[in-house]
Parts: structure tokens; C-alpha cells; sequence
């Protein structure tokens, strides 16, 4: 039950992202709502739940708008693993930690699509990918406190559940 509201969460937000927000966009950048969702689930959940669901929502988000199945997949799985190993070594009282993590999964993110998208052949610069990885992890930074309360609660009530 718990998988298939995550991956109904994680739908509704590879279409507000893609809707809503696409139109909202300065600079180039957008949230990153399904960045966000993994970086702070990987956070609690530790590197297997949070590299398994960034593969999962990764596949769906490149199902519904990616130009090349499977290298949001990679990225955002990758970044899971990654987050959810820092799950012993964060400090998750302090709202800064974690949003300082997401800036880093951000430019981490930005990096591997444009490499794996280099190696698939896609000419794209790195310069120009760093320009819009700027205004993203700004953009991220201000949806972050408010999903990173969402999760801090919900772990709270699951380990008062415990």
C-alpha cells in the first residue's frame, strides 16, 4: 500500500512539474519535485528504499516526458543510493543539512544526465547545464523546507508508531 502512494505521489508531482511549473519557469529552471521526493524519502529510508524508488520514479518521469528512457532512471536512482547513505550521518533536526544535501543532488543530478545523454549523443554543453542547474537548485530550495517538514512529520509519527 505505502509503494503505491508513493508512486501516486510521485505521478502528481512529474505533472506539477511538468504543468504547472513548467510555465513557471525563470531562467530555465524549474522545481525539481521528484528530486526533492527522493532526496528527503532516500534521507529516512537509507540507500536501498531510496535508490529503488529513484529508479522507480526516474522510469515513470522518463515514460511520461523523457526524450531517452532510462537516463532520468539512472540519475535519479544513483541519487537515491546516494542520499539514503547519508541517512546515518545527517543530522535530520537541522532543517539545513538537508537542504544543503539537496543543492549537492542537484548539481550531482545535472552532471550525470549531461553525461549520460554525451554518451548517448547529445550535444549539449556542460556550461549551459550548470546555467539551468542554478536556478533548479534555487527554485528547489524554496519548495525543500515545506516537503522536508511533510517527511520529518511522517517519520516522527512512524517512529512514535514503532
Amino acid at each position: 500500500m505505502k509503494v503505491l502512494l508513493l508512486f501516486i505521489a510521485g505521478f502528481f508531482a512529474v505533472l506539477l512539474q511538468n504543468t504547472v511549473f513548467n510555465v513557471l519557469a525563470v531562467a530555465g529552471g524549474k522545481p525539481d519535485f521528484i528530486l526533492i521526493f527522493i532526496v528527503f524519502f532516500a534521507i529516512f529510508r537509507g540507500p536501498v528504499q531510496g535508490g529503488l524508488l529513484g529508479m522507480g520514479l526516474g522510469l515513470l518521469e522518463d515514460l511520461i516526458i523523457g526524450r531517452f528512457i532510462g537516463i532520468n532512471a539512472l540519475c535519479k536512482g544513483f541519487i537515491g543510493y546516494l542520499a539514503g547513505t547519508l541517512e546515518k550521518r545527517l543530522y535530520k533536526n537541522n532543517f539545513l543539512v538537508p537542504m544543503v544535501a539537496l543543492v549537492a543532488a542537484t548539481f550531482v543530478q545535472t552532471f550525470l544526465y549531461w553525461l549520460l545523454s554525451c554518451l548517448i549523443g547529445s550535444v549539449v554543453g556542460l556550461d549551459k547545464m550548470l546555467l539551468v542547474a542554478i536556478p533548479d537548485s534555487i527554485y528547489n530550495m524554496c519548495f525543500a523546507p515545506i516537503i522536508y517538514a511533510i517527511f520529518y512529520h511522517i517519520n516522527q509519527k512512524n517512529k512514535d508508531q514503532e
